[in-house]
């Protein structure tokens, strides 16, 4: 529980909150004067008549309207619960979310009502939390106004005026979608919100706005009431007058804007509705919402968050140990268990589950994805994950080629490994000596890596490893010396079932043949260790060879992967390729998916370099599974 005292919010918020509410009663002033001399005198029992001439049933659909938006608001509180993380789950937060805006609404001066309104139907959530889920709230509802502001004014019968403010907002719709999809993220609270977030809060405002507006469309005399298309365009104004203003309930800038902007001659029977709009739409809701504040909600406990643990040895796909670079983390599923690696957009589930069916792991995924407003996503699973994730109605595209060899029968002699001999024998001729890491040296080790970057650009990451000291101490190192001086190395994720080539480094002026001695040398090594699968990491596919579009895709893709030589390269081992899958749940979903993880394999944010905290790799109870992806 949360104890510190309101003054504790007080030193939270800003202080320039007195000054505002200033200027809001100011604008309230006006605003009724203006409003009072469009109107002219106005008879308190005119007004009462005109309330009085509704029937039950206009009131009875007034308030299933107000339900139905309301419904709709406390929709906000739990998306911006999901965004920040709070871990308190949807009917919470759609039910405090709803209490706080039902008073901020009426008492105006949002953030701060509403922040005081949250904080006490959630006493755990704690001062600072509470503002910023106000902040997150108003922001992003405004954001979300705007938005369906802009398209209405388009679309339906709107004020003239409108045209260009409306234009001008869908014209950077595509520089927000960029911002959204392109900037790196952030473990900042304020980051910015997902596609899904961002998707979910402009469906919400038009829900929300929708019925708020068929609230007073139902409580307008006949003779004041224009139709539905041409009040909810004024309507959508005269909310955002009223939220700009930060006047208590919006009092006075919605009045006026609505009797500036709908073409009525009746002024007396369009303020009769909203009189009888604000007794559905804010004093009613206002009144239950002080009633709610007497019994808060109860906070759950904290999930803590999954970190890998230290033993993924018995992981049938040690591709999954790049986890512990990319800030992945294992997602328990009851009876499956599968490594998983958020991403700006995504949670994706990478390759197949560290154990148990996926069946029974994918609707662990889509929950947990939601809950983070991210998109479920399986990346480079096998056929097997493929067939589930196609009974599972998701939409499914074959992605890459893995290239697998099995040690225990590897050999160099067959005629599809004649390159292979080739190139061995020009190793060993040029003098390249390979032998198995006892003792890694780093300082050698980052040298060729620097060097190596600087002739083929930054390294990947994402779904490959970058170099980093305690990143490849818990890995099989095989280092390749010429002449006394290191020229070249490749790590290896281990398991108990499978090593995967993860990082290949050579020095430019490395002899011909050392990266193929390199990884000859480590199949012996896995062969040695009774290792019955030796994953050479897998290069990109086409999807479908049929399609133009995507032959095209692929060889873009290709060209940006390391080109045809890398797939040319593997081919010297005479590997068994096995055919790897994408999926997500809907096509759309799987184009955003996938463009979000290239951002990031292609554009990684900093690497922060760790020291090693394992031994060297001569000890296989300590070997940690990481993998790459050579596509």
């Amino acid at each position: 529980m949360d104890h510190r005292q309101p003054s504790d919010l007080r030193a939270v918020l800003p202080a320039r909150q007195g000054l505002r509410l200033a200027i809001a009663i100011g604008i309230l002033a006006l605003c009724l004067w203006a409003v009072s001399r469009r109107i002219g005198s106005l008879d308190p029992a005119a007004l009462g008549a005109g309330l009085a001439s509704f029937a039950p049933r206009d009131w009875a659909l007034a308030a299933g309207l107000a339900t139905i938006s309301f419904w709709a608001v406390g929709r906000y509180d739990a998306v911006a619960h999901r965004h920040l993380r709070t871990g308190v789950c949807g009917p919470q937060a759609q039910v405090s979310g709803t209490v706080a805006i039902a008073l901020s609404q009426t008492l105006g001066l949002g953030i701060v009502t509403g922040a005081l309104a949250r904080w006490r139907m959630l006493p755990g959530l704690g001062a600072p939390r509470a503002v910023m889920l106000s902040t997150f709230v108003a922001v992003s509802f405004l954001a979300g106004w705007l938005v369906v502001t802009a398209v209405t004014c388009l679309v339906l019968p709107a004020p003239r005026w409108t045209l260009l403010p409306a234009l001008a907002v869908i014209a950077t719709l595509p520089v927000l979608l960029w911002a959204v999809l392109a900037m790196p993220g952030t473990r900042r609270p304020m980051r910015l919100p997902t596609l899904r977030a961002s998707g979910a809060i402009v469906f919400w405002t038009a829900v929300d706005t929708l019925a708020a507006a068929g609230v007073l469309y139902v409580l307008l005399p006949a003779g004041a009431a224009p139709s539905f298309a041409v009040l909810y365009p004024v309507f959508l104004l005269a909310l955002g007058a009223a939220l700009i203003s930060g006047a208590p309930g919006g009092v006075g800038p919605f009045e006026l804007v609505l009797l500036a902007l709908l073409p009525s001659g009746d002024a007396l029977g369009l303020l009769t509705g909203v009189v009888g709009f604000r007794l559905v739409y804010f004093a009613a809701p206002a009144c239950l919402a002080l009633l709610a504040l007497l019994r808060p909600c109860r906070m759950p406990p904290p999930v803590p968050f999954a970190r890998p643990p230290r033993d993924l040895t018995a992981a049938a796909r040690a591709e999954a140990g790049v986890i512990r670079q990319n800030g992945g983390r294992v997602l328990d599923c009851g009876a499956s268990a599968i490594a998983v690696w958020p991403t700006r957009q995504t949670l994706t589930a990478l390759f197949d589950p560290l154990e148990g069916p996926l069946a029974t792991a994918l609707p662990h995924l889509v929950k947990a994805a939601a809950d983070d407003n991210r998109i479920a996503c399986l990346y480079k699973t096998s056929g097997r994950g493929a067939v589930a994730a196609r009974r599972a109605g998701w939409t499914v595209v074959h992605l890459a080629d893995e290239a697998v060899v099995t040690p225990a029968t590897f050999d160099p002699g067959t005629p599809a490994r004649r390159t292979l001999r080739r190139k061995l024998r020009a190793a060993k001729g040029a003098g390249v000596a390979t032998r198995t890491a006892a003792d890694l040296p780093l300082a050698a080790m980052a040298d060729v890596d620097a060097r190596w970057r600087a002739t083929r650009g930054p390294a990947r990451a994402g779904t490959m490893g970058r170099f980093d000291p305690g990143y490849v101490a818990r890995q099989h190192v095989v280092l390749a010396w010429h002449h006394g001086r290191l020229c070249g190395f490749a790590s290896f994720h281990t398991s108990r079932q499978e090593w995967c080539l993860d990082l290949m480094r050579t020095r430019a002026d490395a002899p011909d043949g050392t990266m193929h001695a390199i990884i000859h040398h480590a199949i012996g090594d896995a062969r040695a260790a009774r290792i019955p699968r030796l994953s050479l990491a897998a290069v990109p596919a086409c999807a479908d060879p049929h399609s133009a579009l995507h032959r095209w895709a692929a060889r873009q893709v290709v060209a940006r992967a390391g080109g045809p030589g890398l797939r040319q390269f593997k081919s010297a081992f005479g590997p068994d390729w096995r055919p790897r899958y994408v999926a997500a749940p809907g096509g759309l979903s799987l184009a955003i998916a996938l463009a979000d993880i290239a951002r990031h394999v292609t554009c990684p944010a900093p690497m922060v370099t760790s020291r090693p905290v394992a031994p060297p790799h001569n000890q296989d109870e300590d070997y940690e599974i990481a993998t790459r992806h050579a596509s």
